[in-house]
């Protein structure tokens, strides 16, 4: 018969311990890089361009709330297409709380362009009654654009409120991905 190594126990875990060791680490390495990996996704491609895209927006949104801007301004093709950028930049993110923020101004911006006061054609000379008829349309016109206007602004400080959300959502992210202050 063979008898076994009459040993304490505690002689043999030197020889298991680099092992266990090594488990440990692996388990603690792949669990960093599941949480990385999940804010990167939270945070999406392109962080960069999502902040150039936010940032245009709020300076898109003070000059909303500067003056009465008729719809020819927003027809710009950067004006145009910043909330249509936002909606697509929002639907590559994986955070709720920023992707919520995205699409709000995305609403938003879309608004505003809707409430944007038509052009202006300009007022021929007519003389007498007619050139009264014209001056008086025009004032009732601006009366209502005016309403419009006091909509649109209230509308770019709600968007502005939400447009320092999502930067501040997006620095958090950035700053739990890559320890950026």
């Amino acid at each position: 018969m063979v008898t076994a190594a009459a040993g304490p126990w505690w002689a043999d875990w030197p020889k298991f311990v680099p092992g266990w060791l090594a488990f440990v680490w692996t388990l603690g390495a792949g669990a960093r890089k599941l949480w990385l990996r999940r804010h990167q996704l939270a945070l999406g491609p392109e962080a960069e361009e999502l902040r150039t895209q936010l940032t245009a927006f709020r300076t898109l949104l003070e000059e909303v709330t500067s003056g009465g801007h008729r719809s020819d301004w927003f027809m710009h093709e950067d004006r145009r297409e910043t909330s249509r950028a936002l909606r697509d930049a929002a639907g590559r993110r994986d955070d709720p709380a920023l992707k919520l923020s995205l699409n709000r101004l995305a609403d938003a911006g879309k608004e505003i362009l809707a409430l944007a006061p038509p052009s202006r054609t300009k007022l021929r000379f007519l003389g007498g009654v007619e050139e009264v008829r014209q001056q008086r349309d025009a004032a009732s016109q601006d009366a209502r654009d005016m309403e419009r206007i006091a909509q649109m602004s209230e509308l770019a400080h709600t968007a502005q409120l939400d447009v320092q959300f999502a930067l501040r959502r997006l620095n958090e992210l950035e700053r739990k991905t890559h320890g950026r202050s």
